[in-house]
């Protein structure tokens, strides 16, 4: 059977795109002929998800809705496709059925989820669209972010493991002036819950847990590639004084001090070291492959979907959960071709080729 994925290279359309139009989505603009394009490639491929909410193909364990909210306007469409292609994969290995869920503004009390077991809400929420969540239905779970460990179930990235193994990777090289690109906060409103929002302060942590000065060097860039990069440029047109190595806090950071950094003559992993914290997925260029701290979706997804049975009748051996957990899954060091060994210039990373 045909995924998601396998529509989106079919049709040529985006996943979020494809998912919006089989779920009947009444914000989304497509054209006519785009709709009849994605609905014949879904019949054609015999695609899964369309199969099972028709009752068919699968027998499912339990029923779900799945809505995705970034925060950053810039990185949606990727953001979703990354979330929406593990969903799918983990459902279908989970035997789950799923639908996609969309806040309406105008409306927010017209949808009715009595038929969902449960809902998983990706990324960052306001307290209205939390309480209509819930009005949907009492069983949601938040992945990447949480809002409320209190009173909510959520499952997370392990940043501070995420961070330990970029550190450690890095020392591993013989780097010790390691400095930090991307949003620079100290303290986090109810609005900045992402990993990307709470990087910097893991970092200044692991710095002083090393012995190294915390604040040597750290540029503050919001999660642009254009922004990091004209950031990055007007700092290097005054300045030339570098850290050997940086961690950028996204994918979106990285790309845009590599433009930097290449306008000014400089080049990863020759002159400086990089490592990146991923959370969705870029089409890089083939040199230099990049470093990256990965998150895991897949297993995010699992856990998430594993809480919603733990909260259903009959669905344990343990009886029904009642006390809020959150879960916190390690993400992964990816090594690739974008650190070098500040102690032996020609030596690059030995698994990078």
């Amino acid at each position: 059977m045909a995924t998601l994925k396998d529509l989106s290279e079919h049709t040529g359309y985006s996943i979020a795109t494809i998912s919006r139009i089989l779920n009947n989505d009444p914000s989304m603009s497509a054209s006519e002929a785009t709709r009849q394009r994605v609905l014949q490639a879904a019949e054609e491929l015999n695609y899964a998800a369309t199969k099972s909410r028709k009752g068919r193909n699968m027998k499912a364990t339990l029923h779900i809705g799945v809505i995705i909210s970034c925060p950053y306007l810039q990185r949606q469409t990727s953001y979703e496709q990354l979330w929406l292609a593990n969903i799918e994969q983990v459902c279908k290995e989970m035997k789950v059925s799923w639908s996609e869920l969309h806040f309406d503004p105008n409306d927010p009390f017209a949808a009715r989820g009595s038929e969902l077991d449960g809902i998983l809400a990706v990324g960052l929420f306001h307290n209205a669209q939390i309480n209509w969540l819930f009005h949907l239905c009492k069983n949601v779970v938040f992945v990447d972010a949480s809002p409320d460990e209190i009173h909510y179930d959520a499952v997370e990235a392990n940043n501070l493991a995420g961070m330990t193994q970029a550190m450690e990777y890095l020392m591993n090289f013989g780097h010790e002036n390691i400095g930090y690109l991307g949003p620079c906060h100290t303290q986090h409103s109810p609005e900045r819950r992402l990993g990307s929002d709470v990087l910097y302060g893991l970092y200044q942590d692991a710095m002083r847990m090393y012995g190294f000065e915390p604040n040597h060097w750290a540029l503050s860039a919001p999660v642009d590639t254009l922004e990091t990069e004209r950031v990055l440029d007007s700092y290097l047109s005054k300045s030339r004084e570098l850290p050997t190595a940086i961690l950028a806090a996204t994918e979106e950071n990285a790309r845009g001090a590599i433009s930097a950094f290449e306008h000014h003559g400089l080049q990863i992993p020759r002159d400086i070291s990089m490592i990146a914290f991923s959370d969705i997925v870029l089409h890089w260029p083939e040199k230099p492959a990049l470093t990256v701290v990965q998150l895991q979706a897949d297993a995010m997804c699992k856990a998430a979907i594993r809480l919603i049975h733990e909260r259903l009748p009959g669905r344990s051996p343990q009886g029904v959960r009642s006390v809020p957990k959150k879960v916190l899954i390690p993400p992964l060091l990816i090594r690739r071709q974008s650190v070098m060994d500040c102690r032996a210039p020609l030596l690059l990373e030995a698994d990078s080729w």
